[in-house]
């Protein structure tokens, strides 16, 4: 099941300015190669154009030799995926975030997956954990959970990003993230939404974990609306490529513009239920301005700033 180059998997890593991420998520793919039993490469590419990953992509190499690194120097999370993309040599790519590191077994869970059952591509859990003493009212499951599902079952875009995948390289084709999400974010969601409408099969991988780490920064209720902003924005920026028309925008409008006034005005209940129930409420406040915003306003960029 490999190539002419004798990969069979490919572990993508687009990195800007995360250093000890990097570094602990390298730790964890050093593990998954020494122990895989089949072909890996780990092709980490540096999105910052200043080359700051290069000290810690040079230690990492005297440990990790199947370790190969890129400099992507176009700010956009898009060019990075694709410049990992077009490096990379495996059948299949595993995708994983620089702020994540892989369970013990990771890529084993992934290959007894594609020996087992036919599949485009696999997904599996993200499990959310806070660095440091998190505020009292925050809940990992609630404000960062994933849907989980059966083992071997079909999955939607819903469930799907770069930050637990595994999709069979012949199915991307040549710089297959759109850059127009370079900077938005979303990219990965828009294209394993246009890979399933063109027919392809993903499927849920329980046993292929990685574990988010989510700094104290992302422990704010700032930081959690504005992520809810834009889930709602990009979602609709996708949604309307899919289902393109004035009566699907008019659809659409309509009913954010509901979801928008209902919630605003449940807020007052949530908010004498206690902090993480205001919390919740406001995020979905968020995320219905998130979808009216794209009618409404100006691109929402957080990867400008590398967040």
């Amino acid at each position: 099941m490999s190539d002419d180059d004798g990969i069979d998997i490919s572990v993508c890593v687009a990195t800007f300015r995360r250093p000890e991420g990097l570094r602990r998520l390298l730790a964890s793919l050093r593990r998954e190669v020494a122990t895989a039993g089949f072909r890996v490469e780990v092709v980490v590419v540096d999105n910052d154009a200043d080359g700051s990953a290069a000290p810690t992509l040079a230690a990492a190499a005297a440990e990790l030799p199947q370790l190969r690194s890129c400099r992507e120097p176009r700010q956009g999370i898009s060019h990075a995926r694709n410049a990992g993309v077009a490096v990379a040599r495996g059948t299949w790519i595993a995708f994983i975030d620089d702020d994540e590191e892989a369970e013990p077994g990771w890529l084993h869970a992934y290959w007894s997956a594609v020996q087992q059952q036919p599949a485009d591509g696999w997904f599996g859990p993200v499990l959310p954990v806070a660095e440091g003493t998190p505020p009292r009212w925050f809940r990992s499951d609630v404000f960062f959970g994933y849907p989980d599902h059966p083992d071997g079952s079909r999955i939607g875009a819903e469930s799907t990003r770069t930050g637990n995948a595994l999709v069979r390289r012949a199915l991307l084709g040549v710089a297959p993230f759109d850059p127009a999400f370079g900077l938005t974010g979303g990219g990965d969601y828009e294209l394993f939404a246009r890979l399933l409408d063109r027919g392809a099969v993903f499927r849920w991988c329980a046993a292929a974990r990685t574990r988010d780490h989510l700094p104290a920064a992302r422990l704010r209720p700032g930081w959690l609306l504005q992520r809810a902003f834009r889930g709602g924005y990009t979602w609709t920026v996708v949604d309307r490529r899919r289902q393109p028309g004035l009566g699907a925008d008019a659809k659409r409008i309509v009913r954010a513009a509901a979801g928008l006034t209902l919630f605003l005005l449940l807020l007052p209940i949530d908010a004498a239920r206690g902090w993480p129930a205001f919390t919740r409420r406001l995020r979905r406040i968020c995320i219905q301005a998130g979808h009216l915003w794209v009618y409404l306003g100006r691109p929402v960029e957080p990867y400008r700033s590398g967040t």
